[in-house]
C-alpha cells in the first residue's frame, strides 16, 4: 500500500500534566499510515514481552496479554517519515529510538500498570541501560478505533485517555536531570468491546545500540 510520507507534524497538542509531562497528539498519523502499520504487523504477531529487572532479557508476563511485533529503525520510506517526525517532536535523534513496536489487544487483553524506565536498583535494569541510556520519553500512536475499554490509563495523576485513530500520546517517564519518575505510572486498560491497534515508541538519552 502506497501513502504520502510526511516527515513533518504540525497538528494540535493538548497538555494533560506537567508532571509527568503528558500530551495528547491530535492526528499525529493519518489513517493510512494507520493501516500501513498494521498491515505489516499483522502476519508477524507474537505475544507480547517485558524486560526481566534481573536479568534484562525478554520474558512474557500475565501482567501484559497483547500481542506484538517490533519493526527494524528506518523499516520502509513511511515508517521513517514517522520516526522523524517523533525526532522532530521530542527533539530526540532518530538514532535515539528503540524500534517502534505495534501492538493488537483483542477483548479483556490489558498491560497492568507500569513504568517504561528502567531501575538502576536492579541488574536487568543496569544492564538495559548500558543500550543508550534510559527511556526518556514515550509515543503512543492509536492506529485504530476501540468500541469500548482500551484507555490508555496514568493512575498516580488520575488521567485516561481514550484512543482515536490517528492520535498520538507523549509522555516523559524522566524528570528534566534524567531520573526516574514515580508519576509516569501506565497501563492499557483491558478492550471491552472491539479490537485495539497501537503502536509505542520509546526513546532513549543516546543513541540506541
Amino acid at each position: 500500500m502506497e501513502t504520502a510520507i510526511e516527515k513533518k507534524w504540525a497538528g494540535e497538542m493538548e497538555q494533560l500534566a506537567a508532571s509527568p509531562g503528558i500530551w495528547v497528539l491530535k492526528n499525529f498519523l493519518s489513517f493510512s499510515e494507520c493501516d500501513h502499520l498494521i498491515q505489516l504487523a499483522e502476519e508477524k504477531l507474537q505475544p507480547s514481552t517485558v524486560v526481566d529487572p534481573e536479568t534484562g532479557e525478554y520474558i512474557q508476563v500475565k501482567e501484559r496479554s497483547s500481542s506484538l511485533t517490533f519493526l527494524t529503525l528506518r523499516h520502509d520510506p513511511i515508517v521513517t517519515g514517522i520516526e522523524e517526525r517523533i525526532a522532530g517532536l521530542t527533539r530526540l535523534p532518530v538514532e535515539n529510538g528503540e524500534a517502534i513496536q505495534i501492538l493488537r489487544y483483542r477483548i479483556g487483553e490489558e498491560y497492568k500498570p507500569h513504568f517504561d524506565y528502567f531501575d538502576p536498583e536492579h541488574p536487568g535494569g543496569r544492564k538495559a541501560l548500558e543500550k543508550g541510556g534510559q527511556r526518556v520519553a514515550t509515543v503512543l500512536m492509536y492506529l485504530s478505533e476501540v468500541e469500548e475499554g482500551g484507555e490508555t490509563t496514568f493512575p498516580t495523576v488520575g488521567i485516561d485517555v481514550k484512543p482515536e485513530r490517528g492520535n498520538g500520546v507523549l509522555f516523559y517517564s524522566v524528570y528534566s536531570n534524567a531520573q526516574p519518575n514515580p508519576d509516569s505510572l501506565h497501563g492499557s486498560i483491558p478492550v471491552i468491546r472491539g479490537e485495539k491497534w497501537v503502536s509505542t515508541k520509546w526513546l532513549r538519552q543516546r543513541e540506541y545500540i
